[in-house]
């Protein structure tokens, strides 16, 4: 796939390629599956109206054998004759039996049984038969007469087929006597063949799949052999039958009638559907790959030689043109990459090496004179009570000083957090000895947020600010500064006002992506006046608030329009200035890359 990407052109060329194949396999599979399902639908239609023809012609027969041995059963001289009464001739015996089974005697013989005994039978050249009262269909008609029930003879069972016995129970002394009506393999195949077409196959059983008959493909007993295995051991009944299978109950008489019918489409049909498609894709193989690779050539030809000049202009070609005889998106991309490269060949080095310089030049004169009165102030301050006084905190005064002054002339323009508040303590221990402890400072700072690294000397500015105009004689004086994380959907739904923004919690499921530090105090407010232009970036209102405008202007240069510092006034008094950044733990790696 590496290779194929590395080129637009083979990637088209593998797009023509992949979709044409897609749809010749796919539309092929569906087209022989979707004629599969409708040939087999159709044929399944045919077999269920062919199967129900099959298994009323049965339910009628045995009907009409139900019906006979109801008769037989319900005739007085057929129940004198069997419970042996005396006086009873033959003839009327023979006549009344006849009488009764017209209907089926072309295709079941009716006996009379008396114990075991066949002692009547319309079956020519009679032979007296002995039936075993043992028999399970004789058993089952005594437990449930009057009730006509059905079995098979054990006598001409076998694994192709076996007689059909159809028994009840007549009188029951002095001995059992019963009316059997036989109805053997041949005669049921008979009966049957003539409603099956010779490639299906019918298998009459009794409900544990004895069978009575078996007709056509399923003569040979395996298929009702494997339904058999099959429902013993609890599977689908038609598991591993190539066949199609219908079992249906034959009426009321506890009988199933199995019907067999070839699949619609052999496995032959179906390998011919799947070799067809396998040409088709073989063609469209050799088509795609002509047409293919014509399409992707013309395709690809426009954006090659965009490629190509882009290559050369990273080298620094900045005269290169892309030449291009088409009237497309492609021709307007060259005409468009044309007018950049000429402007770019113009402007570009002088007014990035300009702008690099004026920006890095402004930074670096801001904070070389953020306040130099401070630094006069301080040392006047520490003359003055060396003199006086000679106490301890011109030690004090010294030591902060010293700091202030090292952070103020290192050649780095970024520091942490924490030592930007380190810068701001030893500031204001300097102004509590000069305002003799007039106010207090109070910092919270998370540990997490110690090592964010923020521009050098934003804070002092601020803070000089709320203790010189703020606090000004002021006693109770205190100053609290606080910093937290933002997350950025946060910043996102109000940008306009920083104190009504939501908290996000450091370390939440995003992380936070913004650092803000708040410096309150409890002074005498600040004017409408400087909040406005704070808000609108109005350099002209501010240049009396030079920190200020120094601070807010370095934030936004180094970070863009959207950071900066924001001041409103507290409700209970006071002024709250708040200072955004981006959250980061890592100076940035060429501080010339600032936000124009």
């Amino acid at each position: 796939m590496g290779f194929i990407r590395q080129s637009f052109k083979r990637q088209i060329f593998f797009i023509f390629l992949a979709v044409t194949l897609a749809m010749v396999i796919i539309g092929g599979i569906l087209t022989v599956q979707g004629f599969q399902a409708s040939i087999k639908a159709d044929y399944q239609k045919n077999d269920i109206e062919q199967d129900r023809v099959l298994t009323q012609s049965l339910v009628s027969d045995l009907e009409m054998v139900s019906n006979a041995a109801n008769s037989i059963a319900e005739n007085e001289i057929l129940l004198s004759a069997v419970a042996g009464e005396k006086g009873v001739s033959s003839l009327s015996v023979y006549s009344a039996l006849y009488e009764n089974t017209r209907d089926i005697k072309d295709f079941a013989t009716v006996e009379l049984y008396t114990g075991g005994k066949c002692i009547f039978s319309t079956k020519s050249g009679y032979s007296s038969n002995y039936l075993p009262e043992s028999y399970s269909v004789l058993k089952e008609a005594v437990k449930k007469q009057p009730q006509i029930v059905y079995g098979l003879d054990p006598a001409t069972s076998s694994e192709t087929g076996a007689a059909l016995l159809i028994a009840r129970m007549m009188v029951d002394e002095p001995q059992k006597g019963y009316v059997v009506i036989r109805i053997e393999q041949n005669d049921i195949v008979e009966r049957i063949s003539g409603n099956i077409n010779s490639r299906d196959g019918f298998m009459l059983t009794n409900e544990f799949l004895r069978p009575y008959c078996l007709l056509g493909i399923a003569e040979d007993g395996k298929a009702l052999s494997t339904i058999r295995n099959n429902l013993m051991k609890g599977a689908l009944y038609n598991a591993g039958v190539e066949s199609n299978v219908y079992i249906e109950e034959i009426g009321s008489t506890g009988l199933l009638g199995i019907y067999l019918t070839p699949p619609a489409l052999d496995d032959s049909a179906v390998r011919v559907g799947y070799q067809i498609i396998v040409i088709q894709a073989l063609i469209s193989i050799i088509v795609c790959l002509a047409v293919a690779s014509r399409m992707s050539s013309y395709f690809s030809k426009p954006i090659r030689q965009m490629a190509q000049a882009m290559k050369r202009f990273r080298k620094g070609d900045f005269e290169t043109r892309i030449e291009l005889e088409r009237e497309d998106e492609f021709e307007q991309l060259a005409t468009g990459f044309n007018k950049m490269t000429s402007q770019l060949n113009q402007t570009m080095e002088e007014r990035v090496a300009a702008e690099h310089k004026v920006n890095e030049t402004r930074i670096q004169m801001m904070q070389a004179q953020l306040n130099p009165h401070f630094l006069y102030n301080t040392l006047d301050t520490i003359k003055w009570v060396a003199k006086a006084n000679q106490v301890p905190e011109v030690a004090t005064l010294s030591a902060s000083l010293a700091s202030i002054l090292r952070t103020s002339i290192s050649e780095k323009q970024f520091c942490k957090l924490e030592q930007e508040i380190k810068l701001v303590e030893s500031y204001c221990d300097i102004q509590k000895i000069r305002f003799d402890d007039s106010f207090d400072l109070t910092v919270n700072l998370p540990e997490n947020l110690e090592n964010a690294i923020i521009p050098k000397l934003i804070l002092q500015p601020i803070v000089e600010n709320a203790i010189i105009h703020g606090l000004d004689g002021r006693t109770d004086g205190h100053i609290w500064i606080t910093a937290r994380g933002w997350g950025e959907s946060a910043f996102l739904e109000d940008r306009s006002g920083l104190g009504k923004k939501k908290d996000h919690d450091i370390g939440s499921e995003t992380g936070p992506d913004l650092l803000e530090i708040t410096i309150k105090d409890n002074g005498a407010g600040i004017s409408e006046e400087v909040v406005e232009a704070l808000a609108n970036d109005d350099p002209d209102t501010l240049e009396g608030h030079l920190g200020l405008n120094n601070v807010n202007t370095i934030i936004r240069l180094y970070y863009g329009k959207e950071y900066g510092v924001s001041a409103r006034k507290a409700e209970e008094g006071g002024t709250v200035m708040k200072v955004l950044l981006p959250l980061s733990y890592k100076e940035p790696v060429d501080n010339g890359d600032l936000k124009a």
